[in-house]
């Protein structure tokens, strides 16, 4: 066992028989060594526990952690505690890495000497593969402009699993019960974080499921992504004051509620629990600024407007226009189960 492991790698584990040793092989491939990798099993009900067991038995970098199921906070909360380096990344156990992507990471936050280093990805579908290039070329942000873009989502998304941290970021744990913890933690965490370093190289496989997008819970789901991004706000206006506008702010507000309530109108499969999701997210949609129409563009600007006056229209518009669009249908099609 690495008693002073440089990288402490989390993963959790639950219900991924048939992915996980992709994933893990591609940690073993790392060509940056210095690493630890803690698995957490949070009580998966398939063979992913023991194939955790074989890959720490054949290789002491790999620690395994087997726990009562507690959900995705749970499980990385767990890891975080008996994890030992001074820089920790997550990988879900579903994706796989790039062999280079840990070594280019430490690399970044090592010698622009920030708190936070990023990649970029490569969404995988089961027929084809999609690159997405954060950034066109690496560039470091300061604090102000690691708030701002973190607010606006462009170039630094909230996923964790594309990231690796100095340990002094974590300032709390991940929130258990809560969806969408990546929003709520990076809400903490951006107290702590000065510098943000991306590179424009795709080293992470994000494995594109169908689970993720139509499950039993769907609307509250979205409802819960509506209130961390309502949270992000004051967060981040308590931060960096000057990072973002007034303008942007309300835009941003509208459009996570019109993503949200289009998301509720088009997948969730209870009537009732689509009219009542819609009719709270238009409640509380009725409490931001004026939608801005230079901020919003006119379609966005029109569906602002339909959502917060008249939401059963607004789940009839976003259904028909759903039932047209022949190229979500066939991206959805072309997601992993």
């Amino acid at each position: 066992m690495n008693q002073n492991p440089e990288i402490s790698i989390i993963v959790p584990v639950y219900k991924v028989e048939l992915y996980l040793r992709q994933c893990l092989d591609s940690i073993a491939a790392q060509t940056f060594s210095n690493w630890e990798c803690i698995l957490v099993d949070d009580g998966s009900p398939d063979g992913s526990g023991a194939i955790c067991d074989e890959y720490a038995a054949r290789d002491s970098r790999f620690r395994v952690i087997h726990q009562k199921n507690g959900g995705l906070s749970a499980a990385r909360n767990t890891g975080i505690r008996a994890s030992r380096a001074p820089y920790i990344g997550f990988v879900d156990s579903d994706d796989w890495t790039e062999p280079e992507m840990f070594a280019t990471l430490h690399q970044l936050i090592t010698t622009h000497d920030t708190d936070v280093a990023q990649i970029s990805l490569i969404n995988e579908y089961r027929s084809f593969s999609r690159p997405k290039h954060m950034v066109h070329h690496t560039v470091r942000y300061d604090r102000v402009q690691a708030v701002r873009h973190l607010f606006l989502g462009d170039s630094i998304p909230d996923y964790m699993w594309m990231k690796l941290f100095r340990r002094k970021v974590i300032n709390s744990p991940f929130p258990e019960g809560k969806v969408f913890e990546d929003i709520h933690t990076l809400n903490s965490w951006i107290k702590e974080i000065h510098s943000i370093v991306a590179s424009p190289a795709p080293m992470y496989h994000y494995r594109r499921r169908r689970g993720s997008i139509v499950n039993s819970s769907f609307s509250s789901h979205r409802c819960d992504y509506l209130a961390a991004c309502i949270a992000r706000v004051k967060a981040f206006r308590n931060v960096e004051p000057e990072a973002f506008t007034d303008a942007e702010a309300s835009a941003y507000l509208w459009k996570t509620a019109i993503g949200a309530a289009k998301a509720i109108a088009r997948f969730e499969p209870d009537d009732e629990a689509r009219r009542v999701s819609v009719g709270q997210i238009s409640g509380i949609s009725r409490k931001f600024p004026v939608p801005p129409l230079f901020g919003l563009g006119l379609k966005k600007y029109f569906r602002a407007r339909l959502l917060s006056l008249h939401p059963a229209a607004f789940i009839r518009l976003m259904r028909l226009v759903y039932s047209g669009d022949l190229h979500s249908h066939h991206r959805l099609k072309a997601y992993f189960d």
